[in-house]
């Protein structure tokens, strides 16, 4: 993350400080270990109040970067340092929230965490980027998106929960000598949106921008190979960004049950500038128009 701010021509690292966190990374050298038995997070350098006060005098921005190395045969637990954070990470955002006006979290994760600390910290936290895990590139790549020479346009693959207790795998996940699927067919967000929707967070799909954008659709076309939608998309903020069109169905509930509502189509808009917009047209596959009558498609279409 240093050398992708160090690489961005609109921002300026703290040097100072970056040379105390090398010096102390220096001598306080991490045991990576084996295959599925690295650390799941590191230690947080210690950092005085008085050093994050002086620091604020030269700062416009406090950055903090939240890293978890869960991944393949290396899966998350329901602890601290794990699931969520550590007693240091809280103390740092706590110093940190106190003497900068400003300060934005990176999580340089790989699965979802706990969020709950999101809205615990309110406006002292100005903005939170899931970096994911991007690999080499991935600190230039953040450093563009902090400084606004790109606009993040990414949404959230999973749904964050209010509580760990909340997700219906809670009390199966992780077993040693089994797993229990008891989500059945509701798996993900599709279980939220059945029967929980008041609990979640932040849901699947989520994701905010630089800029806003209106979005319109016009009435869907019926044809041979399903429903066909046209997404009037634009931009209707200051900056250039990208948009995601979303689509989702909610089918009859039947016998065997249905989620209330399941992705469909969905699809990502070009860099669309100021007052600039875009039509994006999604096809909606339907295998049922196969076993269709020709009245029964009649009927569709005037229900469309």
């Amino acid at each position: 993350m240093q050398s992708g701010i160090r690489n961005c021509d609109s921002l300026k690292l703290n040097e100072e400080l970056a040379l105390k966190y090398k010096n102390w990374c220096d001598k306080n050298k991490i045991n990576d270990s084996v295959w599925g038995m690295w650390p799941r997070f590191y230690p947080e350098m210690p950092i005085s109040d008085f050093e994050i006060a002086a620091a604020e005098n030269n700062s416009d921005c406090a950055v903090v970067v939240i890293g978890r190395a869960s991944g393949e045969d290396r899966e998350n637990t329901a602890e601290k340092g794990s699931y969520y954070l550590t007693d240091d990470e809280r103390q740092l955002l706590n110093s940190v929230t106190s003497y900068l006006k400003k300060t934005a979290v990176l999580l340089n994760i790989g699965s979802i965490m706990d969020f709950s600390w999101i809205k615990e910290y309110g406006d002292k936290i100005n903005a939170v980027l899931i970096v994911w895990q991007g690999g080499m590139e991935s600190g230039n790549a953040a450093a563009d998106l902090l400084c606004g020479n790109v606009n993040p346009c990414g949404r959230l693959s999973d749904t964050a929960a209010l509580k760990y207790s909340d997700y219906p795998s809670a009390d199966f996940f992780g077993k040693a000598d089994y797993n229990n699927y008891t989500e059945d067919i509701y798996v993900g967000y599709r279980y939220f949106e059945t029967f929980a929707r008041q609990r979640v967070l932040y849901p699947f799909g989520f994701g905010l921008s630089y800029t806003d954008f209106n979005i319109g659709c016009k009435k869907p076309l019926l044809n041979e190979k399903g429903i066909e939608f046209s997404v009037y998309v634009q931009n209707t903020g200051k900056k250039a960004g990208k948009e995601v069109v979303q689509i989702y169905i909610e089918k009859p509930l039947g016998i065997l049950g249905n989620p209330k509502r399941e992705l469909a189509a969905f699809a990502k808009t070009a860099l669309l500038n100021p007052s600039e917009n875009q039509v994006i047209k999604l096809l909606l596959i339907c295998a049922a128009l196969l076993l269709m009558t020709a009245r029964e498609k009649r009927a569709l279409k005037a229900h469309l």
